[in-house]
């Protein structure tokens, strides 16, 4: 029996039980997005026009639910499994439940979970990326390594939010014992503050990974936003450093959110600042419109545009669908319509 039958297996037994679960206990959910998009993209001399998945946010399918175990705790759990809309196979590499997969307790002191998981940095970049943060239509999707943004053998604490500060704090486990230099080699550990009063938002974020026994680098991530009502404006600035100065680099992202009819107007350009290789800068100019059908199937279009450098190669991509690949100083232009769909 193939690796794809054993999975397909498995996700209908998921679903099968599930019905008699929520009967039974009336806390697991079953939830889902599907997103896809037609992509025509150009940059130098390459072309391509493409049926992609993950648009503005990846296709999945989850289970998530929750116990009453009493005296205000609960056992709560997530198994999310990511979907290729555009032929049908499993995201994130082929992983099963790629995208999440914990269990862990919730307290009035907070929520303590062990698995595969986000890290705080990613909630960061998010919050104060407008329109999803990493999507397609936001320079720091073009920007960020997502590596290490979700990660395995984890373990994360939430703090409850207190007059509008929330608290996170996590560290995974590398698990790389017979690495040289010993056990930490792969180890990360984040942590974040965010705080939020009406209009106002703000946060900040540190990350460290462990690549060596003599290297470690660091990510740092910043932003804040402010409603005006008639537009959402937001900053995120986000910093990369390691111990060799081999991959060392910052990047902008200043975003407008604008109500325009039944859906969002995102105005987004960003930066990004290579510290280690010169003429390896690059700008992304990007506009996105949303267009909700109802509050659960929404139309999105955009067109996007990234200046390279002379030895800068980055493209546009989605939140899971592929940049064109592009060669040193081309300039990506991408336009797309898709639709999400959210159950």
């Amino acid at each position: 029996m193939s690796k794809q039958i054993i999975k397909a297996a498995a996700i209908l037994a998921a679903l099968q039980a599930a019905p008699v679960l929520a009967q039974t206990q009336g806390n697991v959910t079953v939830f889902g997005i599907l997103d896809t998009y037609l992509d025509a993209s150009r940059a130098g001399g390459a072309s391509a026009e493409r049926v992609q998945s993950g648009g503005i946010s990846g296709s999945r399918l989850g289970f998530r639910g929750s116990e009453d175990l009493g005296s205000g705790m609960k056992a709560i759990f997530m198994l999310e499994a990511g979907i290729n809309v555009d032929d049908g196979s499993s995201g994130q590499g082929g992983v099963l439940f790629g995208r999440q997969a914990w269990v862990g307790l919730s307290t009035r002191a907070g929520d303590l979970m062990l698995g595969r998981q986000y890290s705080p940095n990613f909630f960061t970049i998010v919050t104060y990326g407008l329109g999803g943060g990493l999507a397609w239509g936001n320079a720091s999707n073009y920007f960020t390594d997502v590596a290490p943004l979700r990660v395995n053998n984890a373990i994360s604490y939430v703090s409850p939010s207190v007059k509008g500060f929330k608290a996170r704090v996590f560290h995974a486990l590398g698990e790389n014992a017979s690495q040289p230099g010993g056990s930490h080699v792969g180890d990360i550990n984040s942590a974040s503050l965010q705080y939020d009063s009406g209009p106002v938002s703000a946060g900040f974020s540190v990350e460290t990974r462990k690549t060596t026994a003599s290297n470690t680098e660091r990510f740092y991530a910043g932003g804040a936003s402010y409603s005006f009502g008639f537009a959402k404006v937001g900053v995120l600035a986000q910093g990369r450093r390691d111990d060799t100065d081999a991959t060392e680099s910052d990047a902008l992202e200043i975003g407008v959110q604008v109500p325009v009819g039944r859906g969002f107007l995102l105005l987004d350009a960003g930066r990004f600042r290579h510290r280690s290789v010169a003429d390896a800068d690059a700008t992304a100019f990007s506009v996105r419109y949303d267009y909700n059908l109802s509050k659960r199937t929404m139309l999105y279009g955009g067109v996007a545009h990234i200046r390279n450098e002379s030895r800068s190669m980055f493209g546009i991509n989605g939140n899971t669908g592929q940049a064109l690949a592009v060669a040193r100083d081309a300039d990506p232009r991408s336009l797309i319509l898709g639709v999400r769909h959210i159950f």
